[in-house]
């Protein structure tokens, strides 16, 4: 009988290896599942750890959340689907993801009073001058992040892989380093979990 994971996999224990953020916890049980092709009696474990290059704050409100989620019931492996994130923008009149939707409404009711430059005023009379590092984190998350603090993504709170629902109210800005770099490593823990199975997490130190 395939033992149940308590601790991170080889390769993020060994000398000088990068910490994972994101592990599955029965996922020997599940890998031989797969293979076998049964059917797993339980949920699966999913094992949380923040990472010395995360944003500690983002990470542990994240967390926090779906660990409550999972608490609720409310986790399970969700289908994969490219095209559950888009949507009809009149604005633009095209086709585009909700989290980009999200991040330009949030800049624009940043920097609303377009009469304003950021060269005029000062932050108590210049709405762009008071959000600026806010603003600038925002546009920076539309292009390539390479470590903690240089932008902000729109964030789900709830997972669209766990099941989440892709609606604005799920949304928030978060870190986009910690954000990309968690959504990965949680992506690669389920792969061997079947969709529509249930999924609790752990949170550790």
């Amino acid at each position: 009988m395939a033992r149940k994971r308590t601790s991170p996999p080889r390769q993020a224990q060994a000398k000088g290896a990068r910490i994972v953020s994101a592990y599955l916890e029965n996922a020997d049980v599940f890998r031989t599942a797969k293979s076998a092709g049964t059917k797993v009696d339980g949920p699966a474990v999913l094992v949380l750890k923040n990472r010395p290059d995360f944003d500690r704050r983002d990470f542990d409100r994240k967390a926090g959340d779906l660990r409550r989620l999972g608490q609720e019931g409310r986790l399970k492996k969700a289908k994969p689907d490219r095209d559950s994130n888009k949507v009809y923008d009149p604005a633009q009149q095209k086709s585009r993801t909700r989290t980009n939707i999200y991040r330009d409404r949030m800049i624009r009711d940043l920097t609303k009073d377009g009469r304003l430059k950021a060269d005029m005023g000062t932050p108590e009379t210049n709405k762009y001058l008071a959000n600026k590092t806010v603003v600038d984190r925002l546009f920076a998350g539309k292009g390539p992040i390479t470590e903690r603090g240089q932008g902000y993504d729109p964030d789900h709170i709830h997972e669209l892989q766990m099941d989440g629902t892709d609606t604005y109210d799920n949304l928030r800005p978060m870190d986009a380093w910690t954000n990309r770099e968690l959504g990965r490593e949680i992506s690669l823990a389920l792969r061997d979990v079947p969709e529509g199975t249930p999924i609790i997490v752990r949170v550790i130190e």
